[in-house]
């Protein structure tokens, strides 16, 4: 097996350097008059679809050497053995278009913001990255990672930006874009995730808006044939915002929250709130019953995993009309609530995000490549699906659906990414259980959504680098206690949380990024 996982071990020194600022911008070519050789490749990335934004005529040079370009492909634990086959295909395409090879470099989601800021700083050949997930934009952008946008997109990638016009503001920092968005149909809200199997099997009543009681009762019938309902423990995230409409600032509300976004702009502390206690209560009641894995402090297995392996029945996780296949297993059928109505705010835009790495040689290569994943249905495909025949089937008398049964990598050996989004959702396939309706479903979806008071703006927290890391030390410290309920006194634990956070500086960052909010707003 070709294996190409990016290197985690470095120079031990490294991890104790200030990775702000390692690198700075590297100016593209200039897309002026083409020289000898040189050719355009309007027509080569224009879009299958009729009615998708079409690429701009940028100038490739096609008398150079084609450059490698180097993209991240995040995932669980998936083989991947197929990458050199999906490599294969993939250059056929882009050698032709825009003179460049494709080198895919699958990384592990835990391991993405070490990975790529040690990376960065190590010289490792990095080209683009993702963002987002468990490392942020805002926090790449203060580690020096990534390269701004805007002159690239403006010069070569029009169809990019055609396909994210819609939510371009959630792509930018203080006015400047740094990367693109894997959900240009942003919105979302929080949901459950479950074995459908076992639960029309067992007589579990899943639906939407279901109520923590309700899924208590879940629960319980769970327990009554032997599986564990779901894990939340040893996790420093807030779990708390896969089930909720929650505009959250840092990936666990580091830097505040607003609980009703679509109808406030005031961002608070949500440890703080009573809905937080009470979520707390009720993770102690579930462990307390036997809901929760007993080990699950001290077994690392994520909760991916679990319900791969059918050890939990259902996982919390952010809902969108698509969000089932990221939980599709060849072994159940998988089924999927939401919590609340659907939102539209930056979190949904920057959950998944591709960007050029401020090392990266070719810049102007690299968007070529984003500007062709976004026009190009064959390049989006290959990169979110792998190689039909191979690695997924077409579903007979359907347009657009897809199947990973009935192929020789239904296990999914061949080439697979849980998290990774590639493209405009509208031009590629979809994965069964969805339909070819799914399109209308989620533009339906994004049109009923409110959208965020605060939607398009993105705090900077370059000011609270102490205080970022202080907060992120409490929460990694005392919330995976409290997110498995495995804790005496619920009150007591989210108290002692409280006081550490605001000794922390939490109420000094909250009041920092509501004076940044305020000022956007009255922009």
């Amino acid at each position: 097996m070709k294996k190409k996982l990016i290197s985690m071990v470095l120079v031990g020194a490294m991890s104790t350097m200030m990775l702000a600022g390692c690198g700075g911008k590297t100016e593209a070519p200039a897309a002026s008059a083409p020289a000898a050789g040189a050719e355009t490749a309007a027509e080569e990335a224009a879009p299958a679809e009729e009615g998708a934004p079409a690429a701009e005529a940028s100038v490739i040079n096609f008398d150079e050497d084609p450059y490698e370009i180097a993209i991240t492909l995040i995932g669980l634990n998936e083989s991947n053995n197929d990458l050199d086959k999906v490599e294969e295909e993939l250059n056929k395409i882009t050698l032709e278009k825009i003179n460049a090879t494709v080198d895919i470099q699958p990384l592990f989601i835990g391991d993405m913001g070490t990975t790529t800021t040690m990376g960065i700083a190590g010289g490792e050949k990095m080209d683009i990255v993702t963002v987002g997930l468990v490392y942020s934009m805002s926090n790449a952008v203060s580690d020096g990672v990534l390269l701004p946008l805007d002159d690239l997109l403006a010069e070569r990638g029009q169809a990019a930006a055609a396909v994210t016009a819609d939510v371009a503001e959630a792509q930018k920092i203080n006015g400047v874009t740094y990367a693109l968005t894997g959900y240009p149909y942003s919105a979302m809200t929080g949901g459950f995730a479950y074995n459908k199997t076992l639960a029309e099997e067992w007589g579990i009543d899943m639906h939407d808006y279901m109520t923590w009681d309700e899924l208590t009762e879940a629960a319980k019938i769970c327990k009554e044939h032997g599986i564990y309902f779901t894990k939340y423990g040893n996790s420093s995230q807030l779990n708390l915002k896969f089930e909720s409409g929650f505009d959250v600032f840092g990936a666990s509300g580091d830097y505040g929250v607003i609980l009703d976004p679509a109808n406030s702009s005031t961002i608070e502390n949500v440890y703080a709130s009573d809905i937080f206690e009470k979520f707390c209560e009720r993770q102690k009641d579930w462990f307390d019953n036997g809901y929760l894995p007993a080990d699950q402090m001290t077994d690392s297995t994520s909760v991916q995993q679990l319900f791969a392996n059918q050890q939990v029945f259902c996982t919390s996780t952010a809902y969108t009309p698509d969000q089932i296949a990221v939980w599709l297993s060849p072994d159940f059928e998988t089924g999927i609530i939401k919590m609340a109505d659907g939102i539209t705010m930056t979190g949904g835009v920057v959950e998944m995000m591709l960007g050029i790495a401020a090392t990266s040689e070719r810049p102007d290569k690299c968007m070529d490549l984003l500007n062709l994943i976004y026009s190009d249905r064959d390049v989006a495909n290959l990169l979110n699906y792998g190689v039909e025949g191979l690695d997924y089937a077409r579903v007979e008398g359907t347009e657009n659906v897809i199947t990973y049964e009935g192929t020789p990598n239904a296990d999914h050996s061949g080439y697979y990414t849980s998290f990774s989004h590639f493209g405009d959702p509208t031009m590629r396939y979809v994965l069964a259980p969805l339909t070819d309706s799914y399109i209308d479903d989620l533009k339906a979806f994004n049109e009923e959504a409110k959208r965020s008071k605060a939607f398009g703006y993105s705090f900077n927290a370059e000011m609270y680098p102490t205080e970022a890391a202080a907060i992120s030390a409490v929460l990694q410290e005392k919330l995976p206690m409290l997110n498995a309920g495995q804790i005496s006194d619920v009150k007591a634990g989210v108290d002692d949380l409280v006081a550490s956070l605001e000794q922390a500086g939490i109420n000094d960052v909250i009041a920092g990024n509501q004076e940044q909010l305020d000022a956007y707003l009255a922009q």
